[in-house]
């Protein structure tokens, strides 16, 4: 501190004296300019009044001239002439005053071109005046050329008075300026001085009061370092006693392989002494065996770290001849006294989560296989009931239509013989049969979506719908249902056949279900994305996240995996008809579910089950909006091409 101080002193006085010295050279400077100003500024004085004087000269010339003309008297003429050699001279004085100002020096030439007209002028009317008589001359004077070059003349010196009086008043700027500049930095300089000889008075002060509590301080100091050395002493003993007592083992080893330290945990779960691994080479030969170079590479490197490492999972051997499993973390504590780097490292016995793990592993294997086996157990079980199904369905066909016709041949061929019961009731056969050939083929075409493999491709949404509209053109005539259709239609993928049997199927179901007026069905389709609906769509994207793979297995269309698509096309079909009540709505797409008795609605219960059915085969979904007494609006999502 005290060198500090002392740094600071002589700084201050030789910053004074810098600052003496650039004073005075500047205000040295500053006179040079203020006295050149000066220079200057009676230079500028000079040349106004050199051109006042030749001004002056020639209005003499011209008095002189024209005292002649009027007296021919020759006292005249000799102020005259004495004006011309003066003139001359004064032209030449200015052409030397104003050598340095270029602008001036071309203004002084044209100035003695004008004054030599001028001259020549009035010597030619003096002439005249000699040779011929004062008329003549008169009328030479009264020409006005005369007047004409003295009016130029006048107003060439009074150009050059401008510029010189703006010359003038430039240089007498200047000369304040320079004058002001002087004493401010005079002012400046010698206040600074000031300044710095009070720093430098008050620097040297508080130095003998620095050396004074200096020595104060340094006692204290020792005392302190004392106390400091004691409560180092302290932590030492208790981070030795924190690494030895630790729950988890910990070894401090140097660059050169020495163990300095291993804790109790160490010595516990491993078996080994201090005194039996004093280096890493014996710790890795004890614990490792035939992998001990390779474990003692890594621990080598180890010692080149600049932050702590998760070094990994080792097996080690204890001295009981155990394999245990142990995590190893290592860190740099930095350089012994010797230069060499010291380094920690820490373990964690994971042998009992490594089996923990080793167990699940298991038990995961043994649930997935028990999981495939139920699976295909299922999946076999499906296929044996939709197999019997369709065979069930196939087989009764040919009994019912020998019930069927027999029942039509008795209608035909005996009514006259049948009272009226019997005839309603062989008209009974006949309707149960027509029913019952209507559920088979309704059953057929559920366990065919069910069993074929459905091949995908783009398909104009717009003439799948006019195809569906033609099937169901005669129930539509015959109740005088009117369908409409909306634009805009889109292209879809989905399976052909079994989209307009789906879209038929809704457009029957809107027909048949109507009270009291003639069916309005519409039918429009419009684009939407699934992550910005609201809570219903949000309910749908759920079941399309969650039965993605189930709806495409089976199609033969190619996919790179099973993320819902963004924007998909929703196709409506909305009816006037008796409406369905929430609680039904999940109902009615189930097989055989009727929600009216077959006299009020014919029908066999299979038509929603097969659109819910191949929109579920074509990667889609169907659903159902509807209150009582209000309408229906069916909705089918298929995926946009």
């Amino acid at each position: 501190m005290n060198k500090s101080l002392t740094r600071q002193i002589t700084a201050g006085i030789g910053i004074a004296l810098a600052l003496l010295i650039f004073n005075a050279a500047t205000s040295y400077r500053n006179t040079l300019k203020l006295v050149e100003n000066e220079r200057l500024v009676s230079h500028t004085h000079q040349v106004l009044t050199e051109l006042e004087a030749t001004l002056s000269t020639l209005k003499d010339a011209e008095t002189g001239q024209r005292g002649y003309l009027l007296t021919e008297e020759e006292g005249y003429l000799k102020q005259y002439q004495s004006a011309i050699a003066r003139v001359n001279e004064q032209v030449v004085g200015l052409q030397q005053l104003t050598a340095d100002n270029n602008r001036q020096q071309q203004r002084i030439r044209n100035l003695k071109i004008a004054i030599d007209s001028k001259l020549a002028e009035l010597e030619g009317t003096i002439n005249v005046r000699r040779k011929q008589n004062l008329a003549a001359a008169l009328r030479q004077v009264k020409s006005g050329r005369g007047t004409q070059l003295m009016g130029g003349i006048r107003q060439q010196v009074a150009v050059m008075v401008a510029e010189e009086t703006q010359l003038l008043q430039q240089r007498a700027r200047e000369s304040q300026a320079s004058a002001n500049l002087t004493i401010l930095t005079f002012t400046v300089a010698a206040f600074v001085n000031f300044l710095l000889m009070v720093l430098v008075y008050y620097l040297v002060k508080r130095d003998r009061t620095l050396r004074d509590n200096a020595e104060i301080k340094q006692n204290q100091l020792l005392e302190q370092l004392q106390h400091d050395r004691h409560s180092l002493e302290l932590t030492e003993e208790r981070f030795r006693s924190a690494i030895v007592n630790a729950p988890l083992p910990i070894m401090l080893h140097a660059e050169n392989g020495e163990v300095l330290q291993i804790n109790c945990a160490w010595t516990e779960l491993s078996g080994y002494e201090s005194s039996e691994i004093p280096t890493i080479e014996d710790w890795t030969e004890k614990a490792y065996h035939s992998r001990k170079s390779l474990v003692q590479a890594d621990i080598d490197r180890l010692h080149q770290l600049n932050a702590r490492l998760s070094v990994g999972e080792y097996m080690i051997a204890t001295a009981s001849g155990e394999t245990r499993i142990w995590d190893f973390y290592s860190a740099p504590l930095g350089k012994l006294s010797d230069g060499r780097n010291l380094v920690i490292s820490t373990a964690i016995d994971i042998t009992a989560r490594k089996q923990a793990e080793a167990e699940i592993r298991m038990l995961n294997a043994t649930l997935e296989r028990r999981v495939q086996l139920r699976t295909n157990q299922l999946q076999a079980a499906n296929e044996e009931l939709e197999s019997f199904t369709y065979t069930v369905a196939h087989d009764l066909r040919a009994p019912l239509r020998g019930m069927q016709g027999l029942a039509e041949a008795l209608l035909e061929d005996y009514r006259d013989l049948l009272d009226e019961l019997g005839q309603e009731y062989a008209q009974q056969i006949v309707n149960s049969g027509q029913q019952l050939e209507a559920l088979i083929q309704d059953l057929l075409a559920y366990s065919r979506l069910s069993r074929s493999d459905l091949s995908l491709q783009v398909l104009d949404l717009e003439s799948a719908v006019a195809e569906a509209i033609a099937m169901v053109q005669a129930d539509a005539k015959s109740s005088g249902a009117q369908i409409s259709i909306r634009s805009p239609w889109f292209a879809v993928i989905a399976h052909r056949v079994t989209l307009v049997q789906v879209i038929a199927n809704l457009l029957t179901n809107a027909i048949k279900f109507v009270e009291g007026a003639s069916p309005q069905v519409q039918i429009w389709a419009e684009e939407i994305e699934l992550s910005q609906e609201g809570e219903t769509d949000s309910e749908t994207r759920g079941e399309w996240e969650s039965e993605a793979v189930g709806k495409w297995e089976n199609s033969q269309l190619l996919i790179a995996s099973c993320q819902l698509p963004e924007r998909i096309i929703r196709l409506w079909v909305e009816d006037n008809g008796i409406g369905i009540a929430p609680e039904h709505q999940k109902r009615i797409f189930r097989v055989f579910e009727r929600l009216h008795g077959i006299e009020s609605y014919p029908g066999t219960g299979i038509g929603l089950a097969i659109v819910q059915k191949g929109a579920d085969r074509m990667g889609g979904q169907v659903g159902v909006e509807s209150q009582l007494g209000q309408g229906s609006r069916f909705w089918i999502n298929l995926r946009k091409a």
